[in-house]
């Protein structure tokens, strides 16, 4: 399967979804789309990316944490000992364990105590070799 292919074949299954799916002007992307999903008010939005001369398609949101959550888990890192960091700590363990690529953006240490959660990606590469619409779905 080429890209051209699997650009084919993504539209294909978002449309038999019934998913929109806005393209993005990406110069360094042969496609680049925006999905909301699931396909409401409050969905996500998920980018799909098939990036020149890869052989891969790419699946990736980025999410922000909203001012109220982090000054919940600021004053929640000024209460008991370890709590914060170890929230931390199995957060990391469990992304691990999953079948995706992260990055979790952390505020600065203040006091020797990471900063709240900022920010947070999730990603998943699938090669062409093993596209199929389960697995892209």
């Amino acid at each position: 399967m080429n890209s051209r292919e699997a650009a084919d074949r993504v539209r294909e299954w978002l449309q038999s979804e019934r998913l929109e799916a806005r393209d993005v002007v990406d110069q360094q992307a042969m496609l680049h789309l925006h999905v909301r999903y699931p396909p409401t008010k409050q969905g996500h939005l998920f980018n799909v990316v098939i990036p020149k001369n890869r052989d891969l398609i790419l699946i990736y949101s980025v999410t922000r944490v909203d001012d109220g959550q982090q000054n919940e888990m600021t004053e929640q890192s000024s209460g008991e000992s370890g709590d914060w960091e170890r929230w931390l700590h199995d957060t990391r363990i469990h992304l691990t364990q999953a079948d995706l690529d992260w990055v979790l953006h952390v505020g600065k240490k203040q006091n020797d105590v990471p900063g709240p959660l900022q920010a947070f990606n999730l990603s998943r590469p699938i090669w062409f070799d093993g596209l199929t619409q389960n697995e892209f779905m």
